[in-house]
């Protein structure tokens, strides 16, 4: 289950959730749609369907979002978004219906500190005990994909289970998830003294790596570490970190990705160099992956030497052409995927890698992951007594999640060939060649202008007799306008992924 998905399903409200679902469909259809067919979607009266747009308008109108509106003409009705930035919309949205979701409002106080018991929890929300107690079940079925739950005493007292890191790491995933880069607005911070803040923590090199986005995740992930932590006890976090040999690599200098000086404990330090690994991809560069690479290889680090001979088994089994830095990255980042195992529950919220979809909804490329889970518990087993501890705290299925994706990068496939047989002007059949080109990686294409019977895809301005397997794209009309050079490179994309499908099969 996703992060969005499982808030949605035990913290909005019905009614919000709805809404939200009635947005991101009109924002994916931005054409006039009949009220009829939308209430027929939707399941519900068209009457009822109507209250929905009414409270997304007053819901737009309270978020101060002005150049958002629904435009309704008759029986017909269409979302207007003009200069407003759609993902800047919808967080908007979803962080305004989580605010107003009486699930959400009790989980963030048993996140406070300062409610250590069942009254304060009662007086922070200004619900009754009772009424607490009566939605603890699906505050808890939440709870549980993170590892935590919580329950109260006899005497009323709260009792927060799970670990330090899953704790501030389910507090930075939901509110990221809800809130994304407003969060800010959430908190209502300053932009400059967001940015001095950042600079006084982190390093220049970590900073300068991060895309806008990525640097707000970091501020926010740097906010709840510090007003958060210890979430349980200062004892119970020494206690946990205890049970990491390695722990103390995420604050060597190689690695640690603050500066030194700061105001915050041994600890915190390495709790933020955690979090920032389990939630930040661009984090590291190459140059610096290499050198925590070569650290804890020289430490001889049981998760390094067990990836290293996982990527090296996994490219000689599947002929993969992988240059020696990635593999070097891609063992790094294996050892990585061991390590955090540990840290997180098996049931935590995860997006599955594209790559991985693509390979079970189809039929072939499901065939060949079937082989990479074959290949990969062949391994843990031949492995077994040498990396046994790391084996029992894995999640099997991340592991082969990045299995697929490093063989459907470094997997060896001839290129697609696509013909240009463009006969009415030389140099219009030139600019085509040099567009193709510019658009497609020509690591997996190969364009010619003869031989049209070889070809995997033909673009021609007339007609061609070739055997049934080939894909023709004609150009008929005389005039090759912005418009149909879109078309001709949309269906280009479109054959190219059915031909490599194939290919991979």
């Amino acid at each position: 289950m996703q992060t969005q998905e499982a808030i949605k399903t035990h913290l909005l409200k019905k009614k919000n959730k709805v809404k939200l679902e009635i947005f991101l469909f009109l924002t994916e259809h931005r054409l006039f749609i009949t009220i009829p067919y939308l209430a027929n979607h939707f399941k519900m009266s068209e009457s009822n369907f109507l209250l929905y747009i009414q409270e997304l308008e007053e819901d737009f109108a309270n978020l101060g979002l002005k150049n958002i509106h629904i435009d309704k003409q008759k029986h017909f009705l269409k979302l207007e978004l003009e200069d407003t930035d759609l993902a800047f919309c919808y967080y908007r949205l979803f962080g305004r219906y989580c605010i107003e979701s009486t699930n959400y409002q009790i989980l963030t106080a048993i996140f406070n500190r300062q409610t250590n018991s069942i009254i304060a929890l009662s007086q922070q929300t200004n619900y009754s005990a009772s009424y607490i107690y009566s939605k603890m079940k699906a505050i808890n079925e939440f709870l549980s994909l993170y590892g935590l739950t919580v329950s109260f005493s006899n005497k009323g007292t709260k009792d927060l289970s799970g670990t330090e890191i899953q704790i501030l790491y389910c507090l930075l995933d939901v509110y990221w998830n809800i809130f994304s880069s407003t969060a800010t607005l959430f908190y209502q911070e300053d932009r400059q003294m967001i940015g001095l803040t950042l600079s006084t923590y982190f390093k220049k090199e970590v900073l300068e790596r991060l895309s806008v986005g990525m640097v707000d995740k970091l501020y926010l992930l740097l906010k709840i570490c510090r007003e958060s932590f210890p979430a349980t006890t200062s004892g119970a976090v020494q206690k946990e970190f205890e049970n990491y040999a390695y722990i103390d690599f995420f604050i060597d200098p190689i690695v640690d990705i603050l500066r030194p000086g700061l105001p915050i404990c041994r600890d915190q330090r390495i709790m933020i160099n955690v979090l920032a690994r389990l939630s930040i991809s661009e984090i590291e560069d190459e140059a610096s992956s290499r050198g925590q690479y070569d650290l804890l290889l020289e430490a001889k680090v049981p998760h390094i030497l067990y990836s290293k001979k996982l990527v090296e088994a996994f490219s000689e089994t599947f002929d993969l052409s992988i240059p020696e830095n990635y593999r070097i990255i891609y063992s790094l980042n294996f050892a990585k995927n061991t390590i955090y195992s540990g840290f997180l529950s098996t049931d935590q919220p995860n997006t599955p890698l594209p790559t991985f979809m693509l390979y079970q909804e189809h039929a072939g490329l499901k065939e060949i992951q079937v082989v990479i889970e074959q290949f990969y518990r062949a391994f843990k087993q031949h492995h077994q007594d040498e990396f046994a501890p790391l084996a029992e705290k894995e999640n099997e299925e991340w592991m082969i999640e990045d299995l697929v994706h490093l063989y459907d990068r470094y997997k060896k496939e001839r290129p697609i060939v696509i013909g240009v047989n463009y006969t009415r002007d030389f140099y219009i059949s030139k600019d085509l060649l040099v567009k193709i080109e510019q658009i497609f990686s020509k690591e997996s294409i190969t364009i010619q202008k003869d031989f049209m019977e070889t070809c995997d895809i033909v673009i021609s301005d007339c007609p061609l007799q070739l055997p049934s397997h080939i894909k023709k794209i004609y150009l008929l009309d005389g005039i090759i306008t912005p418009q149909d050079w879109q078309k001709v490179i949309m269906k280009i994309a479109e054959y190219v992924f059915e031909l490599k499908e194939k290919v991979s099969k």
